[in-house]
Formats: C-alpha cells, sequence, structure tokens
C-alpha cells in the first residue's frame, strides 16, 4: 500500500497602491521560483522580501492574463 502526500500552498495576489504590483505572502526558497515566474510573459520584476514576494507587471498588461500562470507556479511546488 502506498501513501501520497501532496502539500498545499495557499497563496493569494494582493493588491499594493501600485496598480502595476501584487503581493504574495509566503515563504519560498528564492531559487525554485524566480526563474519562473521571471518566465511568465508579462511580469517586469519580481522582489523577495521577509515572507513575502510582489510581482510587478508590464503596464500594457492585465493581471487577468498573468494570475493564472503565476498561480500555476505555486501549483507545482
Amino acid at each position: 500500500m502506498f501513501f501520497i502526500l501532496k502539500l498545499t500552498i495557499n497563496m493569494e495576489l494582493i493588491d499594493t497602491p501600485n496598480p502595476n504590483a501584487k503581493k504574495i505572502e509566503i515563504e519560498v526558497n528564492e531559487n525554485e521560483v524566480s526563474d519562473k515566474l521571471n518566465n511568465v510573459n508579462g511580469v517586469l520584476s519580481i522582489f523577495f522580501g521577509p515572507g513575502f514576494i510582489t510581482v510587478t507587471k508590464e503596464e500594457n498588461k492585465d493581471w487577468e492574463s498573468i494570475t493564472e500562470d503565476i498561480v500555476n507556479i505555486f501549483d507545482r511546488l
């Protein structure tokens, strides 16, 4: 008999005063997600702080077009 344990990470993109930036409150290894987030079409920059990540998008992109890609990255961790 085999048991598979999957850890589910609950994350949410939180609005910031900058409409082009969203905050994610999460503890992750920066090396694990930085390349993946930077490869999302429309992501301009990533900032890692203690217990959070700030994702800034390109001004001409809508959050709807990149949110799913960002969420999928964390679903695969």
